[in-house]
This record gives structure tokens, sequence and C-alpha cells, in this order.
């Protein structure tokens, strides 16, 4: 979980600050500063505003979501905004700094024929049986339809 602390900030450049009071000593965390103005009306040359400072803790491996569940989810997204003959592939996690992902491979198959091939990908959240991200759905379509005509006879052949 991540704690959002406000302090203050003193701006040595365009990229770099120097916060005005030390961190709580014994935190055992490490430190993300997402660097989101809280007051408006200065500059960046005035030298001081107040920064929101994001605390993300490194222990963060667990992983709420099961690969069999991303699995789900991904099927559903797919049943709900593509076409038949897509189906998800093998998930993969992946731990992001914030938050795990499972990334889901979009599949072309046909029956008899089986998996024809990789057509896009699917993010689910790690937390969440949530679809956060996917290959543009035009794209796998397009992409669909370039592999049934690479493998059209093997998949006509399977039909007969």
């Amino acid at each position: 979980m991540t704690e959002e602390l406000i302090t203050g900030a003193s701006v040595l450049d365009s990229t770099h600050l120097k916060l005005d009071e030390a961190l709580p000593e014994g935190l055992g965390r490490r430190l993300r500063v997402h660097v989101t103005p809280m007051s408006q009306g200065g500059t960046l040359h005035e030298r001081q505003t107040a920064y929101q400072v994001g605390i993300a803790s490194e222990s963060r491996v667990q992983v709420v979501l099961s690969g069999r569940q991303a699995m789900v989810a991904a099927n559903q997204f797919i049943v709900e905004y593509l076409p038949d003959r897509f189906s998800a592939g093998l998930p993969k996690l992946v731990l992001l700094p914030l938050r795990p992902l499972w990334l889901v491979p979009v599949l072309l198959t046909y029956p008899s024929a089986g998996v024809i091939g990789e057509i896009g990908m699917l993010a689910v959240d790690g937390d969440h049986p949530v679809v956060v991200g996917w290959t543009p759905l035009e794209e796998m379509e397009n992409l669909a339809r370039q592999l049934y005509e690479e493998h059209r006879n093997e998949i006509e052949l399977a039909f007969s």
C-alpha cells in the first residue's frame, strides 16, 4: 500500500528537489517521489513549494490475483470485445514498482487446428480481476486476418 506524505521542498533545478524535512527514521521503505505541485500560483524559480511524496513499501511482492483468475478476466474481456476464435494464453506475472500486473497473450485459435498464433496482449491488474490495458483491438483483428491467410491451408485441412 502506498502512503502519502505532504512535505515542503526546495527546488534545486528543473529535475532535482531537496526535502525541507528529513523523513521519519525506521520507515524501512523506499522513497518514490511523484512531483505533484500541491500549491499553485508560483513558478519553478520561486524555489519553495509543497509537494506530495509517495512512499512505496519495498516488500510489496504479494500478488492477490492468481494466474488462473487473470486468465478468466482476460477471457471475459475477449468474449466481450473480440470475435470468436480468440482466447487467452498463459499469463506471465510482471512486478512493477507500484503494483503487479499479469500479461496475458491473446491467441488466435481454431477447433481441430489449435493455436494459430499470438495476436496481442492484455494487462490484468494483479490485485483485481480487471483488464487495465490491451493491444488495440483493430490491430489484433488485423493480425488475426493476416495469420489466417498465412495458415489457411492448415486450418481448412483440419476441418475436413
